[in-house]
């Protein structure tokens, strides 16, 4: 299916998905449904996959990507609201985090 509830309003999309899910579900087929809606594919997903520029970034339960994502680019892409993310560096002997002007022991040396 690819995006079948794009054109329906927020609170018939959120009746359709459990429909769909629903029917999925009782007539125990596989269904590749494809959406750009992220809380359609979280909710509606056993497994997700998750594609930049037709490359697969990452393919696993919704658990899965939104607590242990493979790049940034999903763990940008996953979470509303989407995860912060910063820039930051490591010291060589692994003991310190700078972030910005802060400088945050990490206990035991990475």
């Amino acid at each position: 299916m690819d995006e079948p509830l794009s054109n329906l309003d927020a609170k018939l999309r959120v009746q359709m998905r459990t429909e769909v899910r629903r029917i999925q579900r009782r007539i125990g087929v596989a269904t590749l449904y494809v959406t750009h809606d992220q809380t359609e594919a979280m909710t509606m997903g056993d497994r997700v996959a998750v594609m930049r520029a037709g490359v697969l970034q990452q393919c696993d339960k919704p658990s899965v990507l939104y607590n242990t994502p493979n790049n940034l680019f999903v763990a940008a892409f996953i979470g509303s609201p989407a995860m912060n993310l910063f820039e930051a560096t490591i010291t060589e002997d692994g003991s310190l985090l700078q972030l910005g002007s802060q400088r945050l022991p990490l206990g035991e040396p990475l």
